[in-house]
C-alpha cells in the first residue's frame, strides 16, 4: 500500500513537526513506504492531497487537526484524476473532534499503527453549497457545519491568538461573543421539517462533538446516512452558557426550551441577514443561503470501528 502523510508542523502546538521524524524511525525499514509531504500555509494541504490522488497513492494521511483534515478531504474530493484513496489521521490539533467517533487505539504510537494499517470503515460526506458576495462556492466537510454563534466564537478565538485550544479558551472566545450575540432567522426544509424560525445557532453534524468534546449531537455518525441538525433558539447569555455547559458535561441527547433537534438527508435554507459560518472549524465567511447534502459512504476511514452514537 503506498501512503502519502501531509503533516501541518504547526498543528498541536507544533508538536506535529517534533513527533513526525520519531514516529517514521519507528518503523525501521517500513517508513520506505511512506513519503512525507509538509503543508506550508492556509490551503497547501488540499492541494497536496489533490496531487497525491493523481499520484495513485492508496492512502493518504492527514497528521494535524480537525482543519487539516477538511484540506485533504477537500483536496482528495474535488480531484477528478485518479481513485479517491482511503483517509487515516493523525490527530496533532487543536481540536480533533472528528476521531472521537471511531475507536482507533490508545497512544500515539498505536494511533499511528492505525492510519497506516487498519482496515478503513465506510463513512458519510457532507457537502455544502453557498454564497458569498456575487460567488456561489461548494465544499465537503466531514463532522459539522456550523452556522452563527459557532462560527463567531471560532472568529473571536482567532483574533485572540490563543496559541492553542482547550475547553478554557473556548469558553473565554464563548464568553467574548456572547456580549455582541446577534440572532438570525433560519427558513426552509430542514430535513422533513419546514422550518421557519429566529435562531443563533445552527448546526449540521455527521460527528457527535465539536469545539474539543462538546457533543452538539450525540445521535450523529459518519457511518449514519442522514444528519443530525441543531438550532438553538435566541436566549440571554445566561441560557446560552448554561447550554454550552450541559453539551460538555452530558450532550445534548434531548430538546429543551432553546434547543431542538431534527433529522435528515439535506436541508435548503435562507437567512435574514449575511452569517459567519464553518465547517470542520474552518471559517468560510458570510453567507445568507446554504444547501446541504448528504452523501453517503462517499470515502473509507482508517479505523477499528465506528463508536456506536450515545
Amino acid at each position: 500500500m503506498r501512503i502519502a502523510a501531509i503533516v501541518n508542523p504547526l498543528a498541536g502546538n507544533r508538536q506535529a513537526g517534533k513527533q513526525w521524524p520519531f514516529l517514521l524511525d519507528s518503523l525501521g525499514g517500513g517508513a520506505k513506504r511512506i513519503d512525507t509531504f509538509w503543508s506550508q500555509y492556509p490551503g497547501h494541504s488540499e492541494a497536496i492531497a489533490a496531487s497525491a490522488r493523481r499520484a495513485g497513492y492508496d492512502r493518504v494521511i492527514a497528521a494535524g487537526g480537525d482543519g487539516t483534515l477538511n484540506e485533504v478531504l477537500n483536496g482528495l474530493w474535488w480531484e477528478e484524476k485518479g481513485s479517491m484513496p482511503s483517509i487515516g489521521m493523525l490527530p496533532f490539533g487543536t481540536g480533533c473532534d472528528y476521531v472521537r467517533n471511531f475507536e482507533i487505539g490508545t497512544g500515539l504510537r498505536d494511533i499511528f499503527k492505525t492510519a497506516i494499517e487498519a482496515p478503513a470503515v465506510r463513512v458519510s460526506l457532507g457537502l455544502c453549497r453557498y454564497r458569498v458576495g456575487d460567488h456561489l462556492r461548494q465544499r465537503v466537510f466531514a463532522m459539522v457545519l456550523g452556522l452563527g454563534f459557532d462560527a463567531e466564537v471560532i472568529h473571536r478565538f482567532r483574533s485572540f491568538g490563543f496559541p492553542r485550544s482547550c475547553w478554557l479558551s473556548y469558553a473565554i472566545s464563548a464568553l467574548a461573543a456572547m456580549r455582541d450575540i446577534r440572532s438570525f432567522t433560519v427558513e426552509g426544509p430542514v430535513g422533513g421539517t419546514r422550518v421557519l424560525t429566529e435562531t443563533v445557532f445552527f448546526a449540521a453534524a455527521l460527528g457527535h462533538s465539536m469545539a474539543e468534546g462538546m457533543k452538539i449531537a450525540p445521535r450523529a455518525s459518519p457511518s449514519k446516512d442522514q444528519f443530525q441538525f441543531v438550532l438553538v433558539s435566541k436566549a440571554s447569555p445566561a441560557g446560552l452558557l448554561i447550554e454550552i455547559l450541559r453539551a460538555y458535561l452530558v450532550g445534548l441527547h434531548h430538546d429543551t426550551r432553546i434547543t431542538t433537534s431534527l433529522s435528515g438527508r439535506g436541508a435548503k435554507i435562507q437567512c435574514s441577514a449575511p452569517t459567519r459560518f464553518e465547517t470542520d472549524g474552518e471559517l468560510l465567511g458570510m453567507t445568507s443561503a446554504v444547501d446541504i447534502e448528504l452523501i453517503p459512504d462517499a470515502f473509507s476511514f482508517a479505523a477499528q470501528k465506528v463508536k456506536s452514537p450515545s
